[in-house]
């Protein structure tokens, strides 16, 4: 059939979509908004419902994103010719250099800072008078770079006005999202990133599929921006008021160290990738860039969990609640670890079957990795928690210098281990790297606040967790996994077992559980 065919209907149909979607996310934004409660010593409950609610909205946009992340994906490799692939992900990493300063630098200060609740409206402003800053300055060195290299990538794919119409769209985008994050509301928050990557992915689906092909990816990329901007424009209290240099100098200062300490995480991510790309070729460094995303899925939970505590933790700081971040950051890395350690193990079993069942024989070398940076995941949760609650509580500076000492561990034992063990000393460079960072970032937290972990809840997760593996062998070995729906009845199923086991043996889990279900209204069952 030719793409053309029935173009009026396709194109009807992508503003009820659009309108669809809009009405949901409202929905889920607005979720757990009924009030606050009162706990039984007549305080106020309200912190507990809105944490939980948000730590559930944020580990369902969190999971919608990866899944339609990785299905557009596959959809867009097969439909779409590899140069423009290319072409697109070259803008789309440009575009990402761009925006680490806009995201990480100004949003995540802005956040810190407006979350406090001390004059909201003016660090709003300063925030906003600094991302214009940004903005003229980027839009001015393309248009100089343009000028000094005219046949340099960026003009020769044709990309230079998308790069252009992208910062200016970031700019409406970014800053809406963040004065909302800023405000509380981590509901519309992450509505807005699941909207953006929803409507991004429908866009270019229906694009692509029409046969405009480069026009769908990049045209898309700014209509997910648009729409998400618009949702969240909605939700936006905070207003443009004078400001003084004060908070100028404050939105700034916190912008550069909050900035370093994101990028460092940005080089963590790809270090690993370059250096193997570096000592092997390229194709070792695309399985292990692979195997790298696949073992993520374990650290959703604690990427959730982040975007709910870290406003949280800077306001309890400014109110020097310190119980709460004490108990707020235990409670946050149990719920990661719920996640991260059955994954972990998990792996461990079924990890070969879904690397070649999913990605293909070609990389399975990288089943090994896997493992590694499966259990990296778990230790990423108390680095990654606890260089936020840094953050958060006035000292990005310590943060900074944890993830810093982490990454030029992690530099030395891949100049050492790669070229002996390939992939597998990659992995390893990162587990001792991680260690490390983590145990820095625990010295530094504790000497600012009382830090202290559930290890008995913990305990229980890796007996679970090994209850289940008994489990999945014993599946593989009555029904040998060899199709994509029997290794995922098989991971479910293993899943829905952990989880039984967890809500019998771990009374605060089953508490925090059950409170979240009803914060939803939902009944929960006798028999749990």
């Amino acid at each position: 059939m030719h793409p053309d065919f029935h173009v009026s209907e396709n194109i009807l149909i992508l503003p009820m979509l659009f309108s669809c979607m809009a009405q949901t996310a409202d929905i889920f934004s607005n979720i757990g908004k009924k009030g606050k409660n009162k706990s039984e010593d007549g305080g106020d409950d309200g912190d507990t419902g809105s944490v939980r609610s948000q730590t559930f909205v944020s580990l369902l946009s969190q999971f919608g994103l990866t899944a339609i992340g990785f299905l557009s994906t596959i959809y867009f490799t097969r439909v779409v010719d590899p140069s423009i692939v290319g072409v697109y992900f070259l803008f789309f990493s440009y575009s990402a250099l761009f925006y680490l300063f806009s995201e990480s630098g100004i949003g995540e200060s802005s956040v810190k800072l407006i979350s406090e609740g001390k004059e909201r409206n003016e660090y709003y402003t300063a925030s906003m008078t600094l991302r214009t800053i940004y903005l003229i300055l980027c839009v001015g060195l393309l248009f100089v770079s343009a000028v000094i290299f005219p046949n340099s990538t960026i003009m020769e794919t044709g990309i230079f006005w998308w790069i252009i119409a992208a910062l200016i769209i970031d700019y409406f985008y970014n800053s809406r999202i963040y004065a909302a994050y800023a405000d509380g509301k981590v509901n519309a928050f992450q509505v807005s990133l699941f909207l953006n990557t929803a409507v991004r992915s429908l866009f270019q689906i229906a694009i692509v599929y029409l046969g405009y092909h480069l026009f769908g990816l990049t045209g898309g990329f700014l209509v997910g921006m648009i729409c998400a901007a618009v949702f969240a424009h909605r939700y936006n209290q905070l207003k443009l008021v004078k400001f003084s240099k004060e908070h100028f100098k404050r939105i700034l200062t916190y912008a550069v160290l909050i900035f370093l300490v994101m990028s460092c995480y940005l080089i963590y991510q790809n270090i690993d990738v370059v250096m193997i790309g570096q000592f092997m070729t390229e194709t070792e460094a695309g399985i292990y860039r692979i195997v790298y995303q696949f073992s993520m899925l374990a650290g959703l939970a604690a990427t959730s969990v982040k975007a709910v505590l870290y406003p949280k933790f800077s306001a309890w700081n400014e109110a020097k609640d310190i119980e709460n971040i004490t108990a707020g950051l235990r409670n946050g890395t149990s719920l990661s670890l719920m996640l991260a350690i059955p994954i972990f193990f998990s792996f461990l079993i079924l990890g070969y079957d879904f690397i070649s069942l999913f990605y293909g024989d070609a990389y399975v070398s990288g089943v090994t990795a896997l493992f590694l940076l499966s259990f990296i995941q778990i230790i990423t949760v108390f680095m990654y928690l606890q260089s936020i609650c840094l953050n958060a509580i006035s000292h990005p500076k310590l943060a900074f210098i944890s993830i810093a000492a982490g990454i030029a561990a992690n530099v030395i034992l891949n100049i050492i281990l790669i070229p002996m063990y390939g992939m597998e000393g990659a992995a390893a460079a990162t587990v001792i790297a991680m260690i490390l960072n983590s145990l820095l970032a625990y010295l530094f937290l504790r000497k600012v606040i009382p830090v202290s972990y559930n290890w008995k809840s913990i305990g229980k997760m890796v007996i679970a967790s090994l209850i289940m593996c008994a489990f999945l062998l014993g599946f593989k070995y009555v029904l040998p996994i060899t199709n994509v729906i029997l290794l995922l009845i098989a991971f479910t199923v293993g899943g829905l077992l952990y989880g039984l086991i967890m809500l019998k043996a771990d009374k605060s889990i089953h508490d925090e559980v059950s409170g979240m279900a009803e914060t939803f209204g939902i009944k929960w069952p006798k028999w749990l």
